[in-house]
């Protein structure tokens, strides 16, 4: 048999896949994102792909766009206190394990929430390596037995009216309409009429669509500089925020 030429004899390659997780983890201090991801990347074979936001309405939205293996929230958020932000992710995603994360004077609500289906608890004062490793590792693979569809057919809107005040000359306000909105991005799109400059400094604020213990309206107030506005469209950045009560009046009794 004649000799085969221009052929090169390779070995055979196994290829593999890997499968990446998608965690959410949500806390209001991005440093806890970042030790929490070293100490799982130190020692978790597991490849994950960690999305940090910093308040519960860009969790829940996150939750609306995309599935999650698993979730990690800080219970105690600006717009989402203690069991209440449990129940939230709960009903938007029913069949994640969620990962509860307290400091340690709040330590009975974290076993609270175990005891009302959170997977697990750790307080961020105490936390052991090995042991959020392994709890980790736990709840992936409890992840991936479940079945069903994650994602749920819940939407939390997206669409907030916003009242806005420029801070610099000209001085212009107004109201519009928030179309996007992400405080881990720290931006803000909406509508406006008015011809806002590139560079200006803008107040805005809106009422926050979660509420406080489910009960408490909330008012988010966000100071930036307009980046772009055009067809009607402003965007801005958001360089700080803070968050304000907005308890609904009282009804007066007929007289």
């Amino acid at each position: 048999m004649p000799a085969t030429q221009g052929f090169l004899s390779l070995p055979y390659v196994a290829v593999f896949v890997m499968i990446e997780n998608s965690i959410l983890f949500i806390s209001a201090d991005p440093d806890n994102a970042v030790k929490i991801e070293a100490i799982l990347r130190d020692g978790v074979e597991a490849v994950f792909e960690l999305y940090p936001v910093e308040v519960l309405f860009d969790g829940l939205r996150a939750i609306q766009e995309r599935s999650f293996d698993l979730i990690m929230s800080d219970l105690f958020l600006p717009d989402g206190q203690g069991l209440a932000t449990l129940r939230h992710l709960q009903q938007h995603a029913p069949t994640a394990p969620i990962v509860a994360l307290v400091h340690s004077p709040d330590r009975d609500t974290g076993v609270a929430a175990v005891r009302q289906g959170a997977y697990d608890f750790f307080c961020y004062e105490d936390i052991d390596p090995a042991n959020l490793r392994r709890s980790f590792a736990g709840a992936l693979t409890h992840a991936g037995s479940a079945t069903g569809e994650r994602r749920t057919n819940a939407r939390f809107t997206r669409r907030m009216a916003v009242t806005y005040q420029t801070l610099d000359p000209p001085i212009l306000s107004g109201q519009g309409t928030g179309e996007t909105l992400n405080i881990g991005s720290k931006g803000l799109v909406f509508t406006s009429n008015e011809q806002l400059e590139t560079g200006q400094s803008v107040k805005v604020s809106l009422d926050w669509p979660a509420r406080l213990e489910n009960q408490v309206r909330l008012q988010l107030i966000a100071y930036g500089r307009i980046v772009r506005n055009a067809d009607g469209q402003t965007a801005m950045t958001i360089d700080k925020y803070e968050f304000r009560t907005r308890r609904a009046a009282t009804p007066h009794a007929s007289q």
